[in-house]
């Protein structure tokens, strides 16, 4: 492996713009993760091996190794070293609704819920649209964070119509889920669910709520809730602490 004839601060990319070094070498552990030269488990090159192998400090080996921390690639353990992170959690699509709180009872662990927030105001224009309330009708939106041994996982909000669920503000989402509240008001079962994913950086407010870098790049959910009346009752976004996978069997 070579270093590209860069400099101790950084280097000259392919367009000829500067890359520091800490980013050079984040890139380097992150191809041999992605090309599985690096599996699961196991541990990566220590800081020494890395400030001889790019002629680096020890802080510049230590912010590269962060950064993909961050990204829920790597784990450190205290006194052991760094190893590339396993799936913290799995979520399967082919289910549908996607319930986070089944998910988590189904892989056998246990969570907390937080609630971070609740209101019951008019939504967005958008989120009238999709969920065909009258302008100017209030919905309730609350904003949850579920944890597993006492870190975050996923931060959910989710807008509720009134309309569909009169005093689904009133229940206490730390102890009942979502989905159950609004079928036990309803009087309706959850029929079907629209689900779109993107990768967003996650920004200051939420990555706060899961513990990242508000630059750090995550999976997000956008699920849209119609009961089997086929009224729309809920859309939601769920953001993903990064160390997650997402898995799903279709059959044809």
């Amino acid at each position: 492996m070579t270093n590209g004839g860069s400099t101790a601060d950084g280097g000259a990319d392919k367009d000829g713009s500067f890359v520091p070094r800490y980013v050079t070498v984040a890139d380097f552990l992150r191809g041999m993760i992605y090309n599985h030269e690096l599996e699961p488990g196991e541990k990566i090159p220590s800081e020494h091996q890395l400030m001889d192998h790019f002629d680096i400090a020890r802080g510049t080996a230590r912010h590269a190794i962060k950064i993909l921390a961050d990204e829920g690639l790597l784990k450190q353990a205290h006194g052991r070293g760094t190893f590339v992170s396993r799936p913290d959690i799995t979520h399967d699509v082919s289910r549908f609704p996607l319930s986070i709180a089944q998910s988590l009872t189904d892989q056998g662990k246990s969570f907390e819920t937080h609630v971070v927030g609740s209101k019951v105001e008019v939504p967005p224009p958008a989120i009238q649209v999709a969920l065909d309330v009258k302008p100017g009708v209030p919905c309730f939106y609350v904003q949850r964070v579920r944890c597993v041994a006492g870190e975050p996982m996923v931060c959910q909000e989710d807008w509720v119509s009134l309309v569909e669920c009169p005093g689904v503000d009133q229940v206490d989402y730390a102890t009942e889920t979502m989905f159950d509240a609004i079928e036990r008001i309803s009087g309706h079962k959850i029929k079907q669910s629209h689900m779109t994913y993107s990768a967003r950086n996650v920004g200051r407010d939420f990555g706060a709520s899961l513990g990242c870098e508000e630059s750090t790049a995550v999976l997000v959910l956008e699920q849209l809730i119609s009961l089997d009346d086929g009224r729309p009752v809920s859309w939601g976004r769920t953001w993903f602490k990064p160390g997650q996978t997402v898995t799903g069997t279709t059959s044809i």
